[in-house]
């Protein structure tokens, strides 16, 4: 009997322990006179804020907690100009929720002697002095890299290793592609066509060869990957192959016999020879809580409410985002915005405007 006992209190802390540690919660309530909706869902916390006048919103990425995670008080910024909103919460760094002139914005942009003290002492106005330069900001979970010719400037947390892969200088790479922590791209010491995938790997630097099996026009480009595969199609020739990059083992999928056939997001499905030759699709689907939006400087928007916030007043060429983090270029610089500490730089290169179609990598160990 004791023992049944012992059994049924633990599956009933255990169901207890499930339900209030990993479920999704919505919660409702007050503070300050402002209305509140708090959202966890999917390791994201969304806020939602509203008074008479104004509305706000934001996010914040973290795993769940045992108690709801509330906003315990809202403190008030204002003059003339701006009219803001500071959130407090318990364990966690937020920032004021700003508009200025009645244009919701990033509080970093907006120059009032009330936000001094929040505001982030960002780089953005550095002075470059080198040909390239790294400022340091990574942390050691985040890798970026720059294609330096014939080969990688590979950055992470405080330093840096350009890595060298070719023989000759590349000025196009373009046709480089990303899986997870590893950049795959043609061997570029083979000329007209390339039979081999030289592979890059951001976190230990390791380079390796894949021997494909077929030789493929230099005028080919990557289409994405599904998974473990990769598709590349070879416009010279029609053909699209399919390459399993954990086996490098090489088909073809699609030509003028066997005809062609896209991935949609969900499944393969028919399509025209056109759409690979001439409208050049990609299969990469990413399900993104933001859209962006350029009018004279860049707007956001998250998904649950549409309140445009503008966040940058640069035109900007966006590379990657991972939660509320955008990784950009903008000139001769790569930047890093996040709603907390707004626009950082990551580094400097005097000739990147010229060579932006040269891809940049940025990988995110969320592990």
């Amino acid at each position: 009997m004791k023992k049944k006992l012992i059994i049924f209190v633990f599956i009933s802390i255990l169901l207890i322990f499930i339900k209030y540690y990993t479920s999704d919660y919505t919660i409702n309530y007050q503070v300050n006179n402002y209305d509140v909706l708090t959202v966890y869902k999917d390791n994201r916390l969304y806020y939602e804020i509203t008074n008479k006048k104004e509305k706000y919103n934001f996010d914040i990425y973290t795993s769940r907690k045992l108690s709801k995670t509330r906003i315990k008080e809202i403190k008030t910024i204002k003059d003339e100009i701006i009219t803001c909103i500071y959130p407090v919460i318990k364990d966690f760094e937020t920032y004021p929720l700003c508009y200025e002139n009645g244009i919701y914005k990033d509080y970093n942009l907006i120059e009032s002697e009330l936000l001094t003290n929040y505001q982030k002492n960002n780089n953005t106005e550095e002075t470059e002095t080198k040909d390239f330069e790294y400022y340091n900001i990574l942390n050691k979970d985040q890798y970026v890299a720059l294609w330096n010719y014939n080969g990688y400037i590979v950055m992470n947390d405080k330093s840096y290793e350009n890595i060298e892969l070719f023989k000759k200088d590349t000025y196009d790479n373009s046709n480089a592609y990303i899986v997870n922590e590893t950049i795959y791209m043609p061997n570029y010491d083979q000329e007209y066509e390339y039979s081999q995938l030289v592979t890059l790997n951001l976190k230990n630097h390791k380079t390796s060869k894949i021997e494909i099996g077929y030789n493929i026009d230099s005028n080919s480009y990557i289409v994405g990957n599904i998974g473990k595969y990769l598709y590349i199609f070879d416009d010279k020739h029609s053909i699209l192959y399919e390459i399993n990059i954990k086996k490098q083992e090489t088909k073809i999928v699609s030509n003028n016999e066997i005809g062609y056939k896209k991935y949609n997001g969900k499944e393969f499905v028919k399509c025209s020879k056109s759409e690979y030759k001439v409208d050049k699709i990609k299969y990469n689907f990413f399900d993104s809580n933001y859209t962006y939006k350029y009018n004279e400087g860049l707007y956001k928007k998250i998904k649950e409410n549409k309140i445009e916030q503008f966040i940058n007043k640069n035109d900007i060429k966006i590379i990657k985002e991972y939660q509320n983090q955008l990784y950009y270029s903008h000139e001769n610089s790569f930047y890093m915005y996040t709603p907390l500490e707004g626009n950082k730089k990551i580094f400097y290169n005097y000739e990147l405007k010229y060579n932006n179609n040269n891809n940049i990598f940025v990988y995110i160990n969320s592990k």
